[in-house]
């Protein structure tokens, strides 16, 4: 199998998306929750002409307020990660956690992550192979 060559700056893109995932999961969580306990009167503008049609039911308010771009783009974040993080062995699961959750701000290099039984060059192939995959999920790899 011949490994495609990732542009520099897309593979920096889904590492940042990879180590964002616990925050941005967390903030669109919040972000949902409160959608969901706003009142229906929240958000919606009411012009004195009422040419605006306001939605029917506190449930049209809601998904109203949910079409953002934002809000979309974190969703299919989270999704792209799960994803793959879901499909992976729990061993490589492991070094996905330590190589890009343990700190927040950098990459643990691969030299320093003890608790696993990978030698450098496999953490390589399961980093590479977990990067192609959000990656096409997030459509920064065709």
């Amino acid at each position: 199998m011949a490994e495609m060559r990732i542009e520099k700056e897309t593979w920096k893109i889904i590492e940042l998306v990879i180590r964002r995932y616990p925050d941005k999961k967390r903030e669109y969580e919040q972000y949902i929750s409160e959608i969901m306990a706003s009142s229906a009167a929240a958000g919606v503008i009411k012009s004195e002409l009422e040419e605006y049609s306001k939605p029917q039911s506190v449930t049209e308010a809601k998904a109203m307020k949910m079409t953002s771009v934002y809000a979309d783009r974190l969703k299919k974040q989270i999704e792209a990660v799960e994803f793959v993080y879901n499909n992976l062995r729990p061993e490589e699961q492991k070094l996905m956690r330590i190589r890009f959750w343990t700190d927040r701000r950098r990459n643990i290099p691969y030299l320093k992550i003890k608790d696993v039984s990978y030698s450098e060059r496999q953490m390589k192939r399961i980093v590479y192979r977990i990067i192609v995959q959000i990656g096409k999920y997030l459509g920064e790899i065709k």
